[in-house]
């Protein structure tokens, strides 16, 4: 549509293994949006996914060593 602007839509997602691959941690999916409308009335947790948020979908220190602590347990 003419006249209107583009939306950018943007989602992070972080993997990470070590050099031989027999230490994986789950997928980190990183968006915009606190609670996604695509998860309707579950958690991202109850959907099996590993989500957080913050205003421009970035991977910050902080979120790094929170996903390294939770998701190497």
């Amino acid at each position: 549509m003419s006249g209107k602007k583009k939306e950018k839509f943007c989602i992070t997602i972080g993997l990470a293994c070590n050099a031989d691959g027999s230490e994986k941690l789950e997928p980190i999916f990183i968006g915009k949006s606190s609670k996604p409308r695509c998860f309707k009335r579950q958690t991202p947790e109850q959907s099996g996914f590993y989500y957080r948020s913050n205003k421009k979908a970035w991977m910050t220190s902080s979120l790094f060593e929170e996903c390294v602590v939770i998701l190497s347990v």
